[in-house]
């Protein structure tokens, strides 16, 4: 039997072979994968659902299609789903969405971003920082911003792979580990 993460890999691989390369459809498909990773994580109701034998498959699959309408996700993903739902695997849904997203990194070239503030700055600065990250990347970044007055200044950058933290907070972390 294959391992899980494996599983997992092999319909992510299947899902985005199946998607039009459309940054809209890509993007819309992952908010879907993450929606149904955080509703089955969440929920206990939601994961009842999904794993009891008690409600028929078709059930499944029609919540599914209303909720890829919902999320603009073509109908072509549901094969990929409906799979998940045949082995019983929508715990794999986590792990689904992270390999989804380093996937539609890798072809879109672009990576998904948060940028978290110490405090409410202007649209002119916060895109200053984000096109420095660009550039030191070599791809668009789709970013988040988020607001973190426990940073005291400056900000933190995430992607997947690459952080850069210039605040205040870590300045003064760095200073009480290392002595000056």
């Amino acid at each position: 039997m294959l391992k899980k993460k494996e599983i997992a890999r092999k319909a992510v691989r299947l899902l985005v072979r199946k998607l039009p390369k459309e940054r809209k459809v890509l993007i819309s498909t992952g908010e879907f994968i993450g929606f149904l990773a955080q509703l089955y994580r969440k929920n206990r109701d939601a994961r009842n659902y999904f794993v009891s034998p008690f409600v028929p498959k078709e059930k499944k699959l029609e919540f599914l299609k209303n909720v890829m309408e919902r999320y603009e996700v073509p109908s072509e993903a549901l094969e990929v789903f409906e799979y998940l739902v045949d082995i019983n695997a929508f715990s794999l849904l986590p792990e689904m969405k992270r390999l989804y997203d380093h996937e539609v990194e890798k072809l879109m070239r672009m990576s998904k971003g948060f940028l978290y503030l110490a405090r409410d700055v202007d649209r002119e600065e916060i895109d200053r920082i984000i096109g420095a990250v660009q550039k030191a990347l070599g791809r668009e970044l789709e970013v988040e911003v988020g607001y973190d007055e426990r940073l005291i200044g400056g900000f933190v950058f995430k992607t997947s792979g690459f952080v850069v933290d210039t605040s205040v907070k870590r300045q003064l972390e760095k200073l009480l580990v290392h002595g000056g």
